[in-house]
């Protein structure tokens, strides 16, 4: 719910209704007191039971590694005890480094080509140190 561009949470505002209702039934002379605190703890109450209805308190992102051991069988520790798990994970770094070795290669081809524009580009900043040179 939207109120003069803030958002509420529509539970929050009909509790603090119910709680000036209260005070009216119970105390009418308090309800011009307690209406201005009433509205500015609207707020914050929303705020903090929308994160709680996000599950602000808990680790929504953990990282993918954990929740695939949790996933394999719930391994309160991160070493392995079987062979499969061992496995895949020299399966994948074998890959990873595979990867780094083929990006090495191409950063290395890239840096020995002499491509055209490498050499306008070398022969303008010489232009220019010639004539800062002057």
């Amino acid at each position: 719910m939207k109120m003069g561009g803030m958002c509420f949470n529509w539970k929050v505002v009909a509790g603090l209704a119910a709680v000036g209702v209260g005070i009216w039934v119970v105390a009418p002379s308090l309800l011009v007191a307690a209406l201005p605190l009433l509205l500015v703890a609207a707020c914050p109450l929303s705020m903090f039971f929308m994160m709680r209805g996000m599950g602000g308190g808990q680790c929504a992102n953990q990282p993918q590694a954990a929740q695939q051991l949790a996933a394999a069988g719930g391994r309160e520790r991160a070493g392995f005890t079987g062979d499969e798990p061992l496995a895949e994970l020299k399966g994948r770094a074998a890959g990873l480094q595979a990867q780094h070795a083929a990006i090495a290669r191409e950063i290395a081809r890239l840096e020995a080509e002499d491509s055209p524009a490498v050499r306008e580009a070398e022969a303008v900043a010489r232009a220019a140190g010639e004539r800062a040179g002057r």
